[in-house]
């Protein structure tokens, strides 16, 4: 149901896993870097009606199609803002934290989150190449104020080839979630 444009977009499966892992039931405000399209964010909001979600992306495309998609999904509940992540990202305690998109900041990205992250809060992120997933888990890793896994999804979607059929399959995508430890 989401407006698509040429960026990316976290698929449904690996959105519902994520958010899953985010564990919102109960939390009062979400940080999502690198929104992309908003789906994560906009499901969330969607699911979590109390939830107050800030957006950061600074794509103008992507911008532009999460505007769109927040129009058509009337969410009142997400503060979506343009600019870099660390660097604009709203100086404020957050129950959970998404990154989806990171850049080149990755570190930098993590250790906002922790020093922003209430106890007891999760942080999650979703990559498909694994050299970010391995440096983002390392880097975790050696932080003791978390406890850590990583999950890898794959999906596959029927598809129609000729007379037959076959599961078309889709970039896999390693989930990592940490929890804050009080």
């Amino acid at each position: 149901m989401f407006l698509r444009s040429k960026v990316p977009m976290t698929k449904s499966e690996v959105r519902a896993l994520s958010i899953d892992k985010l564990r919102l039931q109960g939390k009062h405000s979400m940080l999502d870097i690198g929104s992309g399209t908003g789906s994560v964010s906009i499901q969330a909001a969607l699911e979590f009606p109390d939830l107050q979600v800030t957006s950061v992306e600074h794509h103008d495309d992507a911008i532009d199609i999460m505007q769109q998609n927040m129009d058509k999904f009337k969410t009142a509940n997400i503060d979506l803002v343009k600019g870099e992540a660390p660097d604009d990202v709203p100086n404020q305690m957050y129950d959970a934290i998404f990154v989806g998109g990171s850049g080149s900041n990755l570190e930098e990205i993590i250790d906002f989150a922790l020093s922003h992250l209430n106890p007891d809060g999760t942080l999650v992120l979703n990559f498909i190449l694994q050299e970010n997933a391995m440096q983002a888990f390392s880097y975790l890793d050696q932080n003791q104020a978390v406890t850590l896994e990583m999950s890898e999804v794959r999906v596959s979607k029927w598809h129609g080839l000729g007379k037959g059929h076959y599961f078309k399959p889709q970039n896999p995508t390693l989930i990592i979630s940490a929890t804050r430890k009080e």
